[in-house]
Parts: structure tokens; C-alpha cells; sequence
């Protein structure tokens, strides 16, 4: 899967390789110290409006395998969209990282097919209902503004831990293509990096996955499994990071029982990386 929801990333900034090692740990460590402190009171703050879990549509075993082949189907079909793209940094492409999230986005569309079909004959299976949709938006929001510093400040030590042991700073793969993406190519890469792969990944992996973990092994490990899952696909250079942002998400998703509420979460937390991303690389 083409990593979406972005690491903080070094090369949007002066980067970890320009900082001192130790700055930089101690900042991370600074962050995460104030961000436990807030992530506590978004969860007492949670606990207080949705105190219990909202039991899960179960998933029959049939759909989970025509989804995996779908999206395994629907990734093919978007490589092969590739075919012929220039490559090489001698020759730089500015719409590889819009074709690259369109691959992602295929892949994605194939799975939410038989995720809706699953859905269409369970009423209110995927939690996209417009009662209460509202208050489950603000709640996100206002819980991922707690949540931030302890986002920013996990993402500073696990870079700092990598570039320990590879001696260089890691990154997803499509953060190397934003140097070369500008203007209309970067506009539909925001698009599709912000607004449509959240919705999409959140249909699938926390309206349809998490559903299918938690009717089978509990609301507690069905979130913390789907969101292993979730980190893993993104990559190593941002699994901390991702995997805390992941709970975040299952843990809304399940209390609310509403998808707006995760959506709202990925939506901002994918803007204000790619927001990151783009304004440093103008910096520079």
C-alpha cells in the first residue's frame, strides 16, 4: 500500500541530518512528556461522552478474502497504469507521486466494492450515517488537536532511533517524489492524499477490518490488531508514529460508532503533513 497518512517528515524542514541528535531526542522526548499529559485528558474526555465500545457487524470469512483479492486485483490494475513512466533522477516526472497515490486509490476503490456490498444489506455496518455525524467530526478534531504533540513528538524519537541504526534519515517512499511535484500535479496529489485514500482506507480497514478483528476477538484487541496492521502497511520509516495515530483512530471509530469521527482525524492529520511537506520543500 502507498503510505498516506505521513510521516512528519525530515526533508520538509532542515531535516534530523542538519539538527544535533541529542536536540532532537530531547525535543522528541519534551513533546511526548507534554503530549501523554493531553493524550490522558482526550481519553478521560472520551470515556466521559462514549463510555463504552460499540459492538461490531461481524465479517463473514468469504468477504475478507474477495476483499484482499480485490484490492490484490485493483493494485495491478493501477502498476500497470505505470507502464512507461519515465524514471531516473536525471529525468524528473512531476506527476509520479499523483500517479503513485492513483495506484493506491485503485487498489482501495477494488476493496471498498466488497466492503459496499457487504455493508448495502447491513444498516449502519460502516458507521457513515449523517445522524449524530456532526458531533462525531468535532469530536475527532478536537481529540486529534490533544493528540498532536504526542504524535509530533513519537514521530522525532523514532526518526532519531532509525537514523541511529541506518545512519541516515528514513522516509516513506512518496515523500522523495515531492521535490518534483508542483502546481496542478501537486494539487491532485493533495486531493487524493488528503481528502479521498483517508475516506477510502478509513472504509476499509476501521469500518470494515476492525469490524470483522472485533466481533471475533473483542473491541480491545480487534482495534489494537487492526492498527498493527494499518502501521505495518505504511512502512517502517513511519510505524511509531502511525501505529498511535492508528489507535487514535480505532478507538474513535468504536467508541462513536461513527466513521466521520476517524475520517476527520485522517483528513487533518494527512493535510498538515502534506502542508509540511509542500511549504518546506518551497522553503527550500
Amino acid at each position: 500500500m502507498v503510505g498516506c497518512a505521513l510521516q512528519v517528515a525530515p526533508e520538509a524542514g532542515s531535516g534530523l541530518e542538519e539538527l544535533s541528535t541529542g536536540v532532537a531526542l530531547y525535543g522528541g522526548v519534551g513533546l511526548c512528556f507534554v503530549g501523554l499529559g493531553l493524550a490522558l485528558l482526550a481519553r478521560r474526555l472520551l470515556n466521559k461522552h462514549w463510555p463504552g465500545y460499540v459492538p461490531a457487524v461481524p465479517v463473514s470469512l468469504g468477504y475478507l478474502l474477495a476483499g484482499v483479492l480485490a484490492y490484490g486485483l485493483g493494485t495491478l490494475a493501477g502498476l500497470a497504469c505505470l507502464i512507461g513512466e519515465p524514471t531516473g533522477e536525471a529525468s524528473p516526472y512531476p506527476w509520479r507521486l499523483p500517479a503513485l497515490l492513483g495506484v493506491s486509490t485503485l487498489a482501495n476503490l477494488a476493496m471498498v466494492a466488497v466492503v459496499w456490498a457487504w455493508a448495502r444489506t447491513r444498516t449502519g455496518a460502516l458507521g457513515l450515517g449523517l445522524a449524530g455525524a456532526s458531533r462525531a467530526w468535532a469530536a475527532g478534531s478536537g481529540l486529534w488537536l490533544l493528540c498532536l504533540p504526542l504524535l509530533f513528538g513519537l514521530s522525532v524519537i523514532w526518526q532519531w532511533i532509525l537514523l541511529q541504526w541506518s545512519g541516515e534519515v528514513l522516509s516513506q517512499v512518496v515523500v522523495g517524489y515531492f521535490e518534483d511535484t508542483s502546481g496542478a500535479a501537486l494539487a491532485v496529489a493533495a486531493l487524493l492524499g488528503i481528502v479521498v485514500i483517508p475516506f477510502l482506507e478509513e472504509v476499509i480497514f476501521r469500518g470494515f477490518l476492525q469490524s470483522a478483528l472485533v466481533s471475533r476477538l473483542g473491541a480491545r484487541l480487534g482495534v489494537i490488531l487492526t492498527a498493527l496492521l494499518f502501521a505495518l502497511l505504511h512502512g517502517l520509516p513511519s510505524f511509531v508514529p502511525i501505529l498511535a495515530l492508528a489507535l487514535l483512530l480505532g478507538e474513535l471509530r468504536q467508541r462513536t460508532g461513527s466513521l466521520w469521527a476517524s475520517y476527520a482525524v485522517h483528513l487533518f492529520h494527512n493535510g498538515l503533513q502534506i502542508a509540511i511537506l509542500a511549504s518546506g520543500l518551497q522553503a527550500n
